[in-house]
């Protein structure tokens, strides 16, 4: 229920704060208690980017077993990690990468193009229940009027709360990239929901991109 509350502003605060007191754990019993928080603050997310990309549970699953794994064992050589949310994110995308390249043919070009989709998960405070299934629909339909490269971004920044050098990293782009794919998504998003003329779509769009910059 905690989770639900939070903005993502917030969760990326709260997932950073854990994470130093993890690196500075003089226990074993209380790095597997705030390890345990780590896991549960992020687990969810993960899986959603994980399915956005086109994976399976299954594998989401495995990669994310994966990469805590590594976290855990390794935390005294992430000392330097500074945005864990970041840090996650990346390694994961890497490790379902490396899975798909095991198992297709794809060159380096058509990974960076993989279709990346996503649903709309933050209605819940701006609408009643009577509306969200149609105002969800058409929020979804206005995503995917943008590119692959942009909802991913969009994703990232708005929905995850990176920063634009973060997306960059993980996207193996360049910061200035990333505010472009970012601006012209929201001049897309902006144009085509002025269209549909409903109030509560602006309301929802405005939510996004303002109150969780």
């Amino acid at each position: 229920m905690e989770q639900q509350i939070m903005t993502n502003q917030e969760k990326h605060k709260r997932l950073n704060a854990y994470w130093q007191i993890f690196l500075n754990s003089e226990t074993e019993e209380d790095c597997k208690d705030i390890f345990s928080s780590i896991y549960s603050l992020c687990v969810n997310d993960l899986l959603a980017y994980g399915q956005s990309l086109g994976f399976n549970m299954d594998l989401c699953e495995d990669a994310i077993h994966d990469v805590f794994c590594t976290l855990y064992l390794k935390r005294k050589e992430l000392t330097g990690v500074c945005s864990l949310s970041s840090y996650l994110f990346r390694a994961f995308r890497n490790n379902m990468l490396n899975v798909w390249r095991r198992h297709s043919k794809l060159s380096e070009t058509d990974i960076n193009r993989l279709p990346f989709t996503t649903e709309v998960t933050v209605l819940d405070t701006i609408i009643d229940e009577e509306e969200k299934s149609d105002i969800k629909e058409i929020v979804e339909d206005l995503l995917n009027t943008l590119t692959d490269r942009q909802r991913e971004a969009i994703y990232l920044r708005y929905m995850q709360n990176l920063s634009y050098e973060e997306i960059a990293e993980l996207l193996d782009i360049s910061p200035g990239s990333v505010r472009k794919l970012v601006y012209r998504a929201i001049m897309c998003l902006r144009e085509e929901s002025r269209k549909i003329g409903n109030p509560l779509i602006l309301l929802f769009l405005f939510q996004i991109f303002m109150n969780r910059a």
